[in-house]
């Protein structure tokens, strides 16, 4: 289901690519975020493939150059502050080899996302999910406060929806994440207790 996912997103993002890039902020916070998560979802259904098959996979963190996920994930914030540039939206425009750039980097930088947060500590996680909120909301105010264009393709209007959308961001994701970390405690929890009653 998750490869069926991630192919489903992959085609919605470059298919539906027309209309996602007539506005600012549908290419920004609509068809590159599904770009993102198609990688995400495909390197989950990988890990799960391996799993099911009782395949070994080489893990450790020092042969793989991604130690603590921190090499990965220095990585995605560089090519998410990138695609916050708005000569890169115009570029992406009217260049082929920038468009290609997007379409096949953001799934592998997606893909990266998925294998360096699963490998990063939690303190890890909580300065680099903060480093991308703090950058998307300095982007999203740089975005309201501008009084004329930054991209050439997009009317200023599309311009200040897109600055709202980036705060929106900025708060909307951590809010998230806590919520999906006190899931994954509460079941955690909800499982020893299983295991206690279990062994009374």
């Amino acid at each position: 289901m998750r490869w069926l996912a991630a192919t489903l997103l992959l085609l919605l993002a470059v298919g539906a690519a027309p209309v996602l890039t007539q506005q600012m902020s549908l290419h920004m916070l609509v068809q590159i975020p599904l770009l993102l998560a198609a990688g995400v979802l495909a390197e989950q259904a990988n890990r799960h493939r391996q799993a099911n098959a009782d395949i070994h996979v080489l893990d450790n963190s020092r042969w793989t150059m991604n130690e603590y996920g921190v090499p990965g994930l220095i990585l995605v914030s560089l090519a998410a502050a990138t695609w916050m540039i708005p000569k890169a939206l115009d570029d992406a425009l009217v260049d082929w080899r920038v468009a290609a750039l997007k379409y096949i980097g953001m799934p592998l930088v997606g893909w990266l996302l998925g294998t360096s947060m699963r490998r990063a500590p939690t303190i890890v996680k909580v300065f680099f999910v903060g480093n991308f909120c703090w950058m998307s909301a300095v982007a999203g105010i740089i975005y309201l406060e501008q009084p004329v264009r930054l991209c050439n393709a997009y009317l200023l209007n599309d311009q200040d929806w897109t600055g709202r959308g980036l705060i929106a961001v900025a708060i909307l994701i951590p809010l998230g994440w806590l919520a999906s970390r006190a899931r994954a405690l509460g079941a955690r929890a909800n499982s020893c207790t299983n295991s206690e009653t279990l062994l009374k």
